[in-house]
């Protein structure tokens, strides 16, 4: 693959943001249905510098978004993240190289801690975070019923310090 390149959203990578939110949630790795149905909904939820996003030229390949922990003050080192990768560039190190760059914006901002949640049908995405250094912290067991089954839910998180 040509050089990735790490670097905060602009105005011009929302529509295919969007295209690969579109593409990426499923029954699978969400509990629920996309939020952003319409490209005006995505940019308000995620305007442009609110995401670190990967590209190659003018091609964005995946995301990575963060969120602090409201409302509590005490919390203010925490950040709650989401990260989705184009099906086309999967398993090409686009993932590792968005984290790897959110964990130096977290240390820049003084985050001591990036915590997210997966369900446990995500198998690639629980090894993928497992290889960033992300924990199980807890288990929502049976949280969600999916495609006829209940789906425990995983909270991990990852220590910067």
């Amino acid at each position: 693959m040509t050089q990735i390149k790490i670097r905060y959203s602009i105005e011009a990578d929302l529509p295919g943001l969007f295209a690969i939110d579109q593409q990426i949630w499923n029954t699978k790795n969400s509990p629920g249905p996309i939020l952003a149905r319409t490209l005006t909904d995505y940019a308000n939820n995620y305007p442009a510098g609110s995401q670190l996003v990967a590209v190659v030229g003018n091609q964005v390949l995946g995301m990575i978004s963060w969120n602090p922990l409201p409302p509590f003050s005490s919390a203010r080192f925490t950040w709650d993240i989401g990260i989705g990768v184009s099906p086309m560039a999967q398993h090409q190190g686009v993932g590792r190289q968005l984290m790897t760059r959110l964990k130096t914006e977290a240390k820049a901002h003084g985050i001591h801690r990036i915590e997210l949640r997966v369900l446990s049908t995500n198998l690639v995405a629980r090894q993928f975070y497992a290889q960033q250094g992300f924990q199980v912290e807890g288990v929502g067991r049976d949280a969600f019923y999916l495609d006829g089954q209940f789906v425990d839910d995983y909270s991990l998180a990852v220590l910067l310090d």
